[in-house]
């Protein structure tokens, strides 16, 4: 048996969502988070180049992908 590296973090989502309080902030995270997951899936879980100035510019890329497939998406279902 072995301890997740973000025990701490799954145990504070835990307790957040025991309380009616901790359901509402948990609420709020997931249309954010199911916004950056298809980011994320392109993207990967590490980054591609040393140094920040060139993976910024690949993650801008990879956001303005998105963007672009997301409006293709509500031209295609509005015709």
């Amino acid at each position: 048996m072995s301890i997740a590296e973000d025990e701490a973090l799954q145990s504070k989502f835990r307790e957040l969502r025991q309380t009616g309080p901790g359901r509402a902030v948990l609420r709020q995270r997931t249309p954010v988070e199911h916004a950056l997951a298809p980011i994320a899936a392109r993207e990967g879980h590490s980054a591609r180049y040393i140094g920040t100035r060139r993976n910024l510019f690949d993650l801008r890329r990879a956001a303005a992908l998105q963007n672009l497939e997301a409006a293709q998406r509500l031209i295609q279902e509005a015709a």
